[in-house]
């Protein structure tokens, strides 16, 4: 027997089926406001004062579902004309990390000098992920700044923003006799010193049977811990102090509570003794020329010295210490001069 359908029913019936087909088909995408997880700057209360070394760090996470998109990064004036931009073109999302100067870009809506920093004032820095047909907005946030005198105008501090790191990076700084009245060049030079004295290079394995120097189970030590970080925190929220919570630098916890480690992670401590202190330093990876003419995979550092950029290999001094190569014959050098034992591949 046939069962017969009223018409309406069998277009309800098409309906739903036509529905239910596009949900099983169409691509899933973040819902618009959804697409950008996170957006802030590194202003404290007081403001960001551009000058000598200093950079807004300006950090986002974009999560596209797998969708082609352009970002656009902006800061707009007080009265609403963008002064600086930034694009990443045909991006896939994901973090974005990026530090601004405190200058105007050399094409801006409000006509201000790419030479000079910008103006003291209220900006807007916002963050837009616009759609490839037709450019439209999909998502968008925006974060509010001051750039202000009152803001410290000297070097910003970088920590990584793991509380372990940064305090056991706090107590290398007092042993290698660091202060803050020392000039740039000394306080480098006491850092390279500390590390080709106390750090191993060693292939190692964590959990192996290594001395501890930190005791950061204690519960005394984890009061100091705890201390030390409010103490950076107030500093973070006056401007004065950054977090960058590059995970490259926090995975290197192990090896400072050990002091052992190979190339990569001994320029990974550099760099973060080095921010510690106020002095903008990277990371150089590559490879490392042998007399023989072998050259393994390396890593190994630049730091910036009174505006001038130089290079560091202190793991190859470790070494090499006290086999009659002398304490600094890695230290300091120029470009051409890192160039003869270092092929370049890339610098943070």
């Amino acid at each position: 027997m046939k069962t017969k359908y009223p018409v309406s029913k069998i277009l309800l019936l098409f309906f739903l089926c036509t529905l239910l087909g596009f949900g099983l088909t169409g691509q899933t995408f973040a819902k618009e406001g959804q697409m950008i997880e996170s957006f802030g700057v590194s202003a404290g209360k007081k403001g960001f004062c551009p000058g000598k070394g200093k950079s807004l760090l300006i950090k986002a996470y974009v999560n596209t579902s797998g969708r082609t998109v352009d970002i656009r990064l902006r800061i707009y004036n007080a009265k609403g004309k963008y002064v600086f931009e930034k694009k990443y073109k045909n991006s896939m999302g994901g973090a974005i990390d990026y530090k601004w100067n405190g200058k105007p870009g050399k094409k801006n809506e409000a006509k201000a000098s790419a030479k000079k920093y910008v103006k003291k004032g209220s900006y807007t820095a916002e963050l837009a992920v616009l759609s490839k047909e037709g450019n439209t907005i999909l998502s968008q946030k925006k974060c509010r700044f001051k750039v202000s005198a009152k803001a410290s105008s000297g070097p910003v501090l970088k920590l990584t923003g793991d509380e372990k790191v940064d305090y056991m990076a706090e107590q290398i700084i007092k042993e290698a006799k660091i202060k803050a009245s020392q000039s740039e060049s000394e306080k480098v030079r006491r850092i390279y010193h500390w590390m080709t004295v106390n750090q191993k290079h060693e292939h190692y394995y964590e959990g192996g049977s290594y001395k501890k120097y930190y005791r950061l189970s204690s519960a005394a030590v984890k009061k100091k811990i705890k201390s030390y970080r409010k103490k950076t925190d107030q500093l973070q929220e006056e401007g004065n102090l950054v977090y960058t919570n590059d995970y490259n630098l926090i995975r290197r916890s192990w090896n400072m509570e050990h002091r052992v480690g190979v190339c990569t992670d001994n320029a990974a401590i550099f760099k973060i003794l080095c921010n510690h202190v106020g002095i903008e330093a990277g990371i150089c990876s590559g490879y490392y020329l042998n007399r023989n003419g072998t050259k393994p995979p390396h890593s190994w550092n630049y730091a910036v010295v009174d505006k001038v950029t130089y290079y560091y290999d202190v793991d190859v001094e470790i070494q090499n210490y006290g086999k009659g190569q002398g304490d600094y014959y890695w230290y300091q050098k120029t470009k051409a001069e890192a160039k003869k034992t270092h092929q370049f591949v890339t610098i943070d």
